[in-house]
């Protein structure tokens, strides 16, 4: 699975977020973990962890009671993808046209400007 690939849907990164926590997870620690909330079923767990190994976002090892599961993609991964295709999708792929709508809708922080600014300052360096 190529990394541009990995769009997770909601419930997905539910999972994926208990998992990058602390891996590997059991069926039954991931279902007691999400049982509140969202408040999911064992069953709805269940289906959700064998789709999740069919696409690939996910893999397991068989353990002495119970199924071990593992995330196969990382968070850095997975955010990535997710953000490009955001900028796809409503941006037309312009990086500057979303941040054009940020600066416009959203309050930064001084903290926010600061770091925007050393992003900014090295991707300058980078680029030379």
């Amino acid at each position: 699975m190529s990394d541009k690939n990995i769009i997770l849907q909601q419930s997905e990164w539910i999972i994926m977020e208990k998992l990058w926590e602390e891996s590997p997870r059991t069926i039954m620690q991931l279902y007691h973990a999400l049982e509140e909330n969202p408040g999911w079923s064992k069953s709805t767990v269940n289906t959700l962890l064998k789709r999740m190994v069919g696409k690939g976002i996910l893999y397991y090892q068989e353990g002495e009671k119970a199924k071990q599961y593992f995330p196969k993609i990382n968070r850095e991964a997975a955010a990535l993808a997710e953000t490009e295709s955001l900028l796809d999708r409503v941006y037309r792929g312009s990086v500057s046209m979303m941040m054009s709508t940020l600066v416009k809708k959203k309050n930064f922080s001084r903290e926010e400007i600061e770091e925007l600014y050393d992003i900014l300052g090295e991707l300058e360096e980078k680029n030379g």
